[in-house]
């Protein structure tokens, strides 16, 4: 599992995801969408392996209706919640929607690869 997509509308915070993951996990493609509507089109067009989805998306969307959609178009999809919101209510609402995983900003390669080690399929040693 090598493709990714950065939902991100900031676009700092996205150029820096996107080196760690390139140092943590060493991509086939990253697909950046700055907008629910473009990570949607990307979806449909695009086979993506994990999702890295920001919560706090320009309105009028935010990142929880799109989380919601991901899960009901694409239910086996893991969705990474990125985020510097960490309080209880709101964590407590995306929990609810069951994303594989939940990092508060600001973003560590630590941080990253412990969240990778529980979205990515351990290889087969074949």
């Amino acid at each position: 599992m090598k493709r990714f997509m950065i939902i991100e509308d900031n676009k700092m915070m996205a150029q820096i995801l996107t080196q760690l993951l390139r140092k943590c996990a060493k991509p086939q493609s990253i697909i950046h969408a700055v907008s629910p509507q473009a990570a949607v089109n990307g979806l449909i067009n695009n086979t993506v392996d994990c999702v890295f989805l920001d919560l706090n998306l320009e309105k009028p969307l935010d990142g929880i209706p799109v989380l919601q959609f991901i899960k009901k178009q694409h239910p086996h999809l893991p969705v990474v919640i990125v985020s510097g919101d960490s309080e209880m209510d709101t964590v407590k609402q995306v929990i609810s929607l069951k994303p594989a995983d939940y990092i508060v900003k600001p973003l560590s390669i630590q941080k990253l690869e412990r969240c990778l080690s529980k979205v990515l399929p351990v290889p087969n040693p074949s």
